[in-house]
C-alpha cells in the first residue's frame, strides 16, 4: 500500500505553517484586528497630503519602476521617522509641559483688508 506524499514529510518541514492563535477563533480575530488598525493608521498617517502624499504618484516624477520604488522608500522612511518624532512632540518629558502641535489653518486678516482701499467708508 502506497501513502500520500505528504506523510513521508519530516514532522518540521510544515513548521513554517504554524500559528500560535487558531485562524478565526475569537483571540485570533483580536490581535488580528488590533494588528490591522495598527497597520491602516501608519498607511493613514503616510499618505497625509500636507507630508509625504504616498497615494499621489505626482509627488515622484521621474520613470522606471525601480526608480519608483526608491523615492517611495525614501518618502516610507521620511513617514517612519516624522511618526516617533510627532509622538515625543505631543508628551511631557521630565516634568515639561507638552510642546503644543502646529495647526494646519491658515491665519485670516480681519474682513475689512480684503476690500479695495475707497470702497468702504468710514462712519
Amino acid at each position: 500500500m502506497l501513502l500520500p506524499a505528504h506523510r513521508h514529510r519530516p514532522p518540521g518541514s510544515r513548521a513554517n505553517l504554524w500559528q500560535p492563535l487558531q485562524y478565526g477563533s475569537e483571540a485570533w480575530q483580536r490581535v488580528y484586528f488590533r494588528l490591522r488598525n495598527s497597520v491602516e493608521g501608519i498607511n493613514g498617517f503616510a499618505k497625509d497630503r500636507l507630508q509625504e502624499r504616498l497615494e499621489d504618484a505626482g509627488t515622484r516624477r521621474i520613470r522606471g519602476i525601480a526608480a519608483q520604488t526608491l523615492l517611495l522608500a525614501f518618502q516610507l522612511a521620511h513617514a517612519n521617522r516624522r511618526k516617533p518624532t510627532s509622538w515625543a512632540d505631543a508628551i511631557a518629558l521630565g516634568g515639561e509641559r507638552p510642546r503644543r502641535r502646529p495647526t494646519r489653518r491658515r491665519r485670516t486678516k480681519p474682513l475689512g483688508t480684503w476690500t479695495p482701499k475707497g470702497h468702504i467708508t468710514q462712519r
